[in-house]
């Protein structure tokens, strides 16, 4: 199994657009030994083609760009994605999946966790946007 991770920031990113602390500010004017991050997302794979992306970020552009894995280039519509997971309903988890939405020819499967708030009453939701499969529930009730 192989994990990589996307980004390792919270939701904005890092540095945050709107914060000014020494962090953001010092890493904003190069003062600081720190590396720009995007907003969190692992992608995991078994076999090194077929990746299950844990939460969809804003970012998952620059993220998929930054991952060759993740954009294989076999045909001129192509994916290493197969499926999308979210922890949550969050906006900064969900929001990247409007970028997913043409996937060319490889169909995507979208998986909703199991345990959601009062947030996950979506559009996303509504509109049957994402699918439950038996395989995550059993997992999710085995913890």
């Amino acid at each position: 199994m192989k994990i990589r991770v996307l980004g390792s920031s919270a939701g904005g990113g890092f540095p945050q657009w709107n914060c000014n602390c020494r962090n953001c500010d010092g890493v904003r004017r190069g003062s600081i030994a720190a590396r720009i991050r995007t907003q969190s997302s692992i992608a995991v794979t078994d076999n090194g083609e077929d990746w299950l992306l844990v939460n969809a970020s804003p970012d998952i552009s620059a993220q998929i760009a930054a991952n060759s894995e993740l954009q294989p280039a076999r045909r001129v519509r192509d994916t290493g994605i197969a499926a999308v997971i979210t922890i949550d309903a969050q906006i900064d988890h969900v929001t990247g999946m409007l970028m997913l939405r043409e996937r060319g020819t490889r169909p995507c499967r979208f998986i909703r966790s199991m345990r959601c708030g009062r947030t996950s009453r979506s559009a996303f939701r509504s509109r049957r946007f994402f699918r439950i499969t038996a395989a995550w529930r059993s997992a999710y009730r085995a913890r």
